[in-house]
């Protein structure tokens, strides 16, 4: 037996001519299969932008003005990241961070708009303590 034209099936442990493509015995395959190469798909471009948007909005809905300014560049970073995935979506993926980031948008909008009467009502009895 002549080591440089023979092989070892993995699997019976066959001596099996290198050339082979299965094992005669046992029929497994001695040659490695390639996977398929498969394509990368990119985050949807302003997947990230929306979804930090969304989280910042959540953040600064006390100060109501940009709770409410970052509520509407997050929804809208969405959509347009869904109409990117929509256009390509061969290309692109990121539904699920696309969907987080319009629901922070919206927890961000709703939050900045029950921040309003707490600010008045606040300001109000501050006044009115200031003057007794």
């Amino acid at each position: 037996m002549n080591d440089d034209t023979k092989i070892k099936c993995p699997y019976c442990g066959t001596f099996v001519d290198k050339t082979e493509e299965s094992c005669p015995l046992c029929s497994a395959p001695l040659k490695p299969t390639k996977p398929a190469k498969q394509q990368s798909k990119l985050l949807a471009p302003t997947a990230i932008a929306a979804l930090v948007c969304g989280i910042l909005s959540i953040s600064l809905s006390s100060a109501i003005i940009p709770g409410f300014i970052l509520s509407g560049i997050g929804k809208k970073k969405a959509q347009e990241g869904y109409d990117a995935i929509a256009a390509n979506p061969d290309t692109y993926i990121g539904e699920g961070m696309l969907n987080a980031a319009r629901i922070t948008s919206k927890v961000g909008l709703i939050l900045s708009i029950v921040w309003i009467p707490i600010v008045i009502l606040y300001t109000i009895f501050y006044i009115w303590a200031l003057n007794y």
